[in-house]
C-alpha cells in the first residue's frame, strides 16, 4: 500500500509477483491498495489495477462502507471510476443509507462530476433507488436539490418517476414543493401518461403548486394531465379550497383552467358563484360569468345573487353582478314564516323585492346601492290576504325605521313621495308619526312636495299630525317649507289655529301665531265664520284668549249669526273670558240673530258668574229684548232643571237679575221697573205668564214679589187663571203666597167671558189685581195679610182662597 502511494509499479509488480496478497486489507481502516489506489489520479496506476484486476478485491467494502468506486467517485478521480467500472465492478453497492456511488458523485460530493456520473449511468448503475434509509427516493432527493441536469440524465436513464417517499410523495410532489417548475416541467416533458397520485396529506403535486400560488408549475401539472377537478378525501376541489381561502387570483387561474362549478355543487349549501360573490372575489365571479354562469339562478337566501353580495357589503361584486344584467328587483314569494318558496308554490303569503328584503334588514348601504342600480322605488309588497297589506312603500318602510340614507337616495332617484299606505298616509306621516326630524328633513328638501297638504284617512296633514303630536320642530320645517300649510282647513273649515283653540293646546297656539304667522282673523270656512276669538271664547285656557285679544284689532268681531265672542262665552258658560272680553273693550250690547244681547244669552246660560260679568257693566242694556220681545225676565221663565248648571236654580237667577234691575230703577225711576216687570213677548206673554205655564213655581214668586200683574191676558186671551193645567195647586200657593196686591190688568171682558159695558161694570179683584165682572166678584172681605181691615171687592177665587186656603170647585 506504501508503494501504491508512491505510485511505484515495478514494486508493486515485485511483490505481488513474489506472494504478496493483492485482496489484503489494512487494519484499523478495513480497505486495501484498490481503495488507495481510487484516491490516486494515475493513468498509469490505473492501467496496473485493470491489468491485476484478477488478483485485486475491487469491490471490497472498508470500514466507512465504501466500495475503491465509491472512493474514486468522491476523489472525483475519473481515470481510475472508468478503470473501475471498465474491470466489471458492482456500480450498486449501497452503504448503509443506501448510497451508491451514482448517489455519492450527485449528492455527497461537493460539485458533481456529471462526467462520472455519465458514466455510471451508461455503464448500468441503477436509478431507482433509495437513500436515508430507504425512505427517500434518490430521484426525489435530485429533485430536491433542484439540479436540473441530473434531473435531466436519471430521466434519460428511465427513473422511474412514480416512486413515492415516506410521505407519499412522488418527484412531481417534489418538484412542487421545492418550487422548481423548470424540473417539474422536465418530469412532464418526458413522461407522457404520467400519473398524480395523493401523498399522505392528501395532496396532488397541482394542490402543492397551487396552496403555494406557484402558478407557473400549476400550469405544467395540468398539461401534464393532473385533473383540476379532482376532490380531496373530503370531496372538495381546488376551486371549492381557493374560494374558501378567499384566494381570487387563483379562483380565476382554475377557471380559465377548465375548474368546473356545478349547479348541483355546493359549498355549505351554497353555489361556487355564491360562495365567491359573499367574499369578494370580483374576478373569480367574472370569470364564473364569462364561462356561462345563470345570474339570476337564485342563491341560498332565495334572492339572486345580488343578495349574496350586499348583504356581506361586498358593493364591489354587486356592481358587477349589475353590469351583466342580474336583476335587481329578485321578486320572491314568502310562506307564513317568511320563508321563500319555490316559484309557483301557490302557499305563498306575500311577495317581496329585494329591496324590501334589504330595508327590512336594516342594511341601508346595500339598499341605497340597489337603489342606486335601478330598482323599482315605489314597489309595494304584495300580500295574498288583502286586510293585511299596509301598502308601505319602500319610502314608508325607511322612514319608519329611521333608515334616512335609503329614504335620500329613494327621494334622489323620484320615488313617488306622495304615495299613500292603507291609512292615507304619506312617507312624511309616517316620518311624523316616528317623530324622525331627520327623516322629514329629507323629505321635506325633495323638489315636489305635494304631499304636504294630502290628509289621511283620519283628517291629518302632517302639520296638523306634527301639532297634535305637540312635535313643534317638525311643524316648524313643514312651515318654513310651505308657509301657508297652516292656513289649510280640514273638512269642517278650520285651520291648524283653530283645531289647537279648540284643543285647549296653548303651546300650539302660540307657535301658529309666532312662527307660522297664523291668521287670527280668519274664520272657519264651514258657514259659520267664526274666527278663532269666538274659538277661544269657550276654550278652558283664558291664556289662549288673552294672547288672541294681543293679537286682534277687533274683538267685536261677528260670526254669520252675528254671535261675538262675548256671546260665545256666555253661551258656553265661561264667566271668565266673558270677563276679559268686557275688561278688554268687548260691546256688551251687540246682538246675534235672534236679537239676544250679552244679558240676554248671559240669563239664558243660566250661569250666576256670566249675569255678573255682564250685569256689573254701565255698559250693559239690562233692559233689552231679543227679536220676539224676550226681556232676560222672559228667559229666566224658560229655564228649567235641564238648562241650568249644577247647584243653580231659576229662581236665583231671576233674583240676581231683578237685583241689578231695582238698583237701575232706584237711581231711574219706578215706572220702567214696573214695565220691565209686565213686559208682554210678540205673543203677548208676560214672563209671569211664562213662568206659570212651564211651572216655573220660583219664578213666579220672584215676580209677584214686584207686584207682577197676574191678570193680564196674551194675545190667546189667556192669563194665568184661565191657563189649562192639570191641577190649580201652582196657582193657589201663588195666590196664598202673595203679600202685596199685584198690579191690575185691564181688559174688554171677564174672565167668564162677560163683555164689560155701562149696565156691566169693570171691577178689579184688591187681591189678585185681575178685571173681573160683578157677578165673578160678588164677595167682599177684608185682606189682612195686606193690612186692609175694610171689606173689599175680591173675585170668587181670591174669596176660596181667603178663606179657605182651596180653589173653588167649577
Amino acid at each position: 500500500m506504501r508503494m501504491c502511494r508512491k505510485e511505484n509499479l515495478s514494486a508493486m509488480d515485485f511483490l505481488l509477483g513474489n506472494g504478496a496478497d493483492g485482496r489484503d486489507s489494512q487494519s484499523p481502516g478495513d480497505y486495501n491498495v484498490v481503495h488507495v489506489a481510487s484516491r490516486i489520479p494515475s493513468p498509469a496506476l490505473a492501467t496496473w489495477i485493470s491489468e491485476n484486476k484478477e488478483k485485486l478485491d475491487l469491490d471490497k467494502v472498508d470500514a466507512e462502507e465504501r466500495t475503491p468506486l465509491i472512493c474514486a467517485v468522491m476523489a472525483n478521480n475519473h481515470i481510475m471510476c472508468e478503470t473501475l467500472i471498465r474491470s466489471g465492478v458492482n456500480c450498486d453497492v449501497t452503504t448503509s443509507e443506501g448510497h451508491t456511488a451514482l448517489s455519492t458523485c450527485l449528492l455527497m460530493s461537493d460539485a458533481p462530476n456529471r462526467r462520472i456520473a455519465e458514466l455510471l449511468m451508461l455503464n448500468g448503475a441503477g436509478v431507482n433507488f433509495a437513500i436515508c434509509d430507504s425512505k427517500t427516493p434518490f430521484f426525489n432527493e435530485i429533485v430536491s436539490r433542484k439540479d436540473v441536469a441530473s434531473v435531466e440524465a436519471l430521466l434519460a436513464a428511465n427513473v422511474d418517476c412514480h416512486v413515492a417517499d415516506g410521505r407519499g410523495q412522488t418527484a412531481c410532489h417534489v418538484a412542487a414543493e421545492a418550487g422548481a417548475p423548470e424540473i417539474l416541467s422536465k418530469i412532464v416533458e418526458a413522461r407522457r401518461g404520467l400519473k398524480w397520485p395523493r401523498d399522505a396529506d392528501d395532496r396532488t403535486a397541482l394542490d402543492i403548486a397551487v396552496e403555494k400560488r406557484d402558478l407557473k408549475s400549476a400550469r405544467i401539472c395540468i398539461k401534464g394531465g393532473a385533473d383540476v377537478n379532482a376532490r380531496d378525501a373530503n370531496g372538495q376541489t381546488l376551486l371549492v379550497k381557493a374560494i374558501l381561502a378567499n384566494d381570487d387570483e387563483m379562483g380565476v387561474f382554475l377557471i380559465e383552467h377548465d375548474a368546473k362549478a356545478k349547479n348541483d355543487e355546493r359549498i355549505s349549501s351554497k353555489t361556487y358563484v355564491e360562495a365567491a360573490c359573499e367574499r369578494g372575489l370580483l374576478n373569480t365571479v367574472r370569470s364564473f360569468i364569462s364561462n356561462g354562469c345563470k345570474l339570476n339562478s337564485r342563491c341560498s337566501t332565495g334572492y339572486s345573487l345580488l343578495h349574496s353580495a350586499l348583504s356581506h357589503q361586498k358593493l364591489d361584486v354587486a356592481s358587477l353582478l349589475v353590469n351583466f344584467g342580474c336583476d335587481v328587483e329578485s321578486r320572491v314569494a314568502l310562506g307564513a314564516g317568511g320563508e321563500v318558496l319555490d316559484d309557483g308554490d301557490e302557499s305563498w303569503i306575500t311577495k317581496q323585492t329585494l329591496l324590501h328584503r334589504l330595508i327590512d334588514d336594516g342594511d341601508q348601504q346595500s339598499a341605497v346601492f340597489l337603489i342606486e342600480s335601478g330598482a323599482d322605488v315605489n314597489a309595494r309588497k304584495e300580500y295574498r290576504n288583502p286586510t293585511d297589506d299596509d301598502q308601505f312603500t319602500p319610502a314608508h318602510m325607511a322612514v319608519s325605521w329611521a333608515q334616512n340614507d335609503v329614504l335620500r337616495a329613494l327621494r334622489d332617484h323620484s320615488a313617488n313621495l306622495c304615495d299613500v299606505d292603507s291609512d292615507g298616509r304619506t312617507p312624511a306621516h309616517i316620518g311624523v308619526r316616528e317623530q324622525n326630524v331627520d327623516g322629514v328633513k329629507i323629505l321635506l328638501d325633495a323638489e315636489n312636495v305635494e304631499f304636504i297638504p294630502i290628509r289621511d284617512k283620519f283628517g291629518q296633514t302632517i302639520l296638523s299630525q306634527a301639532m297634535a303630536m305637540k312635535d313643534h320642530q317638525i311643524a316648524s320645517l313643514i312651515v318654513a317649507r310651505q308657509p301657508h300649510a297652516a292656513v289649510q282647513t280640514n273638512g269642517n273649515g278650520e285651520n291648524l289655529l283653530h283645531q289647537a283653540i279648540r284643543q285647549n293646546d296653548i303651546e300650539s297656539v302660540l307657535f301658529l301665531l309666532a312662527v307660522a304667522k297664523a291668521d287670527p282673523c280668519r274664520p272657519i270656512t264651514d258657514g259659520s265664520l267664526k274666527t278663532p276669538l269666538h274659538l277661544a271664547a269657550i276654550a278652558k285656557d283664558e291664556m289662549i284668549l288673552r294672547n288672541l285679544i294681543l293679537v286682534n284689532d277687533d274683538v267685536n268681531v261677528t260670526s254669520a249669526d252675528g254671535t261675538t265672542p262675548l256671546l260665545e262665552a256666555l253661551k258656553a258658560r265661561n264667566d271668565k273670558h266673558a270677563a276679559i272680553l268686557m275688561e278688554n273693550g268687548a260691546e256688551p250690547n251687540v246682538k246675534d240673530e235672534y236679537g239676544e244681547n250679552a244679558m240676554l244669552c248671559a240669563v239664558r246660560s243660566g250661569s250666576l258668574d256670566c249675569i255678573r260679568a255682564v250685569a256689573d257693566s254701565s255698559r250693559t242694556n239690562r233692559y233689552a229684548r231679543n227679536k220676539i220681545g224676550y226681556t232676560s225676565l222672559h228667559i229666566c221663565a224658560l229655564l228649567t232643571i235641564d238648562k241650568l248648571p249644577k247647584r243653580t236654580s231659576s229662581s236665583d237667577v231671576i233674583e240676581l237679575v231683578l237685583i241689578y234691575a231695582e238698583e237701575e230703577a232706584q237711581a231711574q225711576n219706578e215706572k220702567q221697573f214696573a214695565g220691565f216687570i209686565d213686559a208682554r213677548d210678540a205673543d203677548g206673554n208676560t214672563a209671569l205668564m211664562i213662568a206659570y205655564s212651564q211651572g216655573n213655581a220660583g219664578v213666579c214668586r220672584s215676580l209677584l214679589k214686584r207686584r207682577a200683574c197676574m191678570g193680564q191676558r196674551n194675545n190667546g186671551d189667556v192669563n194665568v187663571f184661565t191657563y189649562e193645567t192639570a191641577t190649580k195647586q201652582l196657582l193657589l200657593g201663588l195666590l196664598e203666597s202673595l203679600e202685596a196686591e199685584p198690579r191690575w190688568s185691564d181688559g174688554d171682558t171677564c174672565d167668564c167671558g162677560a163683555r164689560f159695558s155701562l149696565t156691566s161694570r169693570k171691577h178689579h179683584c184688591r187681591h189678585c189685581g185681575r178685571h173681573v165682572c160683578s157677578k165673578c166678584s160678588e164677595t167682599t172681605m177684608p185682606i189682612a195679610k195686606y193690612g186692609e181691615e175694610k171689606r173689599v171687592r175680591v173675585c170668587d177665587v181670591c174669596a176660596h182662597v181667603i178663606s179657605t186656603g182651596t180653589a173653588p170647585r167649577r
